[in-house]
């Protein structure tokens, strides 16, 4: 039987697409600050 998932996130974080670099970052504006590369909310559900 299928449940919920109890994962809470405490906290702003992201990823990039590109180079996988994750920030914390709550003022970021889309784009990794490493590479450029476009950046995703990990606590976004993906599946």
């Amino acid at each position: 039987m299928p449940g919920t998932d109890p994962y809470e996130p405490t906290g702003p974080y992201y990823e990039c697409i590109s180079c996988c670099e994750r920030t914390t970052a709550s003022d970021h504006n889309g784009f990794c600050s490493s590479c450029g590369g476009r950046v995703r909310n990990l606590a976004v559900a993906r599946e």
